[in-house]
Formats: C-alpha cells, sequence, structure tokens
C-alpha cells in the first residue's frame, strides 16, 4: 500500500481532489459487496450472513463488537445471522463500516498526535450522536454514531498520505493556536471534511455518511441530511469539555447554532443530557479493543 500520493495538498484544488483520491486503495471487496447489499430493500439475512462469514476475521470482530457493552444484549450472539435478526441490518452494518475503517489504518502511529486519543475523540463523539439522535427522535441512531464515528477520517488520510503537509499542519496549528480546520483552510485549499467525503464517496459509503462528513463544520450548508450532519457538528463540539479533545490542535472556539436550530435542542438541552451520554461511553469505549 502507498504511503503517499503524487501531489502536497499544497499544491491540490478541490476539483483535482477526485483524481488524488484514485491513487489512495479501496476497501477490500468483502466491504463493498456487503454495503451494496445492504443498500438493497430485498436482501435477506442469510445473504448477509454469507457474506460477512466468508472473513473470518469480520465475522469474529462484529461478533465482538455486537456482545460488547456497547449494545448491552444480555444472552451471547454467536452466529452473524443471530446478530442481524437481533440488532437488524442498520446495527450490523454500522459495525460493518467502523470496523472497515479501522482495519484500513490498522497500526496507524504518529509522533505528532496521540492516535488512542484520536479514536476516543471519535468514538465519543458517535456515542453523543447516537445520544443526541434518540433524545429528538430521529430514528437513525446507528447511523448517528456511523457519523459521529468517521467524521475525522479526513485526518487519518492526511497524515498516511501526506506525511509532510500533516506535519506542517499540526505544528503551525499548535504554533498558532488554532483549530485543525481553521489551519486547514490558512494553509490548503482542501480539508479534511473535503477529504473524507471523497474517501467515502469513492468506498461507496451511504450518501448519508457523505454529506454529514462533508458538512460536520459547516452544518447550515446541509441540505440532504441535516439532522445527521448537524448531530455530528455538536458531537464534536461536546466531546471536547467531557474531556475527549481530538489530539493536535485547539478545540472548536464554538457550537454553530444551526446545528441546534435543525435539531431543536438548546446547549442547556445537550447539558443535561451528559449523565446519559457518560453511562453510554463506558460501553461504547469498548471498541477501542477493534483497533
Amino acid at each position: 500500500m502507498p504511503q503517499t500520493v503524487s501531489k502536497s495538498l499544497l499544491d491540490v484544488h478541490p476539483r483535482e481532489l477526485k483524481g488524488i483520491i484514485k491513487e489512495i486503495p479501496t476497501l477490500p471487496v468483502i466491504y463493498q459487496e456487503l454495503f451494496q447489499k445492504m443498500q438493497d430493500a430485498n436482501v435477506s439475512v442469510p445473504e448477509i450472513a454469507e457474506i460477512i462469514s466468508q472473513d473470518q476475521a469480520l465475522t469474529s470482530k462484529i461478533l465482538h463488537l455486537v456482545n460488547s457493552a456497547f449494545y448491552g444484549y444480555s444472552k451471547e450472539i454467536r452466529t452473524i445471522s443471530r446478530a442481524v435478526v437481533i440488532l437488524g441490518f442498520q446495527a450490523v452494518r454500522s459495525a460493518a463500516l467502523a470496523i472497515s475503517v479501522f482495519d484500513f489504518f490498522n497500526g496507524e502511529d504518529s509522533n505528532q498526535i496521540d492516535m488512542t486519543q484520536f479514536w476516543k475523540h471519535s468514538i465519543a463523539c458517535g456515542s453523543i450522536c447516537k445520544v443526541l439522535a434518540e433524545e429528538v427522535k430521529i430514528n437513525q441512531q446507528e447511523e448517528a454514531f456511523v457519523v459521529g464515528l468517521l467524521h475525522d477520517t479526513g485526518k487519518l488520510i492526511e497524515k498516511r498520505y501526506f506525511s509532510d503537509d500533516f506535519d506542517e499542519l499540526v505544528k503551525a496549528a499548535q504554533e498558532q493556536e488554532m483549530t485543525w480546520f481553521d489551519t486547514e483552510k490558512a494553509l490548503f485549499q482542501i480539508h479534511h471534511a473535503t477529504i473524507g467525503k471523497a474517501i467515502f464517496r469513492a468506498w461507496k459509503f451511504p450518501s448519508s455518511v457523505v454529506d454529514a462528513v462533508q458538512f460536520h463544520h459547516t452544518p447550515d450548508s446541509a441540505t440532504k441530511f441535516p439532522q445527521l450532519t448537524a448531530l455530528a457538528h455538536l458531537g464534536d463540539y461536546m466531546a471536547y469539555p467531557l474531556g475527549y479533545p481530538s489530539p493536535g490542535a485547539l478545540p472548536p472556539t464554538g457550537c454553530n447554532p444551526a446545528a441546534l436550530k435543525i435539531l431543536g435542542l438548546t446547549l442547556e438541552d445537550c447539558q443535561r443530557l451528559i449523565p446519559k451520554i457518560e453511562e453510554d461511553l463506558d460501553g461504547a469505549m469498548e471498541i477501542l479493543k477493534l483497533v
């Protein structure tokens, strides 16, 4: 797997991003087949179970996750078929989406940022999104979790494939005491949210994930999936004061009011939900065992 691409982020125009992404390996075929099948309204449980069961490591990780405290099911689930029946297609797809990204970046390390802290921030954001979705009666709690979990994947692409630019970005953010997003905008023509959109589109992830990742810093620009995007924005914002900051830069300077308006929430509402979020986080951190 190549660790660099042909251009620096300093030279990449947004219109060129699609071509640059082609230089980055895609996910294994089994994940692509699985995600494609799960878009089919008529897909059956045995069909999904058969695809997953072709990969022993994927099977093991999904079963580990669905039996973890995160899902809180009282009896052990021993087969993928049973997991799909009990937890539903959405939950199993969410697990596969998370595992696919974890596997792609397996072993990622850095002298510049703490990768354990990065994953903790991502999991915390996912957990916050899930609790907020439940609070405002959005029937996409699993998808909300995935969007929160994967919102910063563009940073990992920067780190792995544009390592010199990544190092410069971290240094500038810390020296100038800026947020990651603001530093990217100061240095480059593109940023991690745009990169995340491009990579997930190339990997054929659900359009809801693609859009929410793209606009998680600018929820007022989201038109197709405004609620999921607003959740990702709030999840990212709330993770910092809860003790799960994203490493390498300063926290967001504030919460975009559009995110609160879209969800019909206030910051006081979010504060009231902190005990429930912290309880959910205890189980969600089980996912770290998959990284």
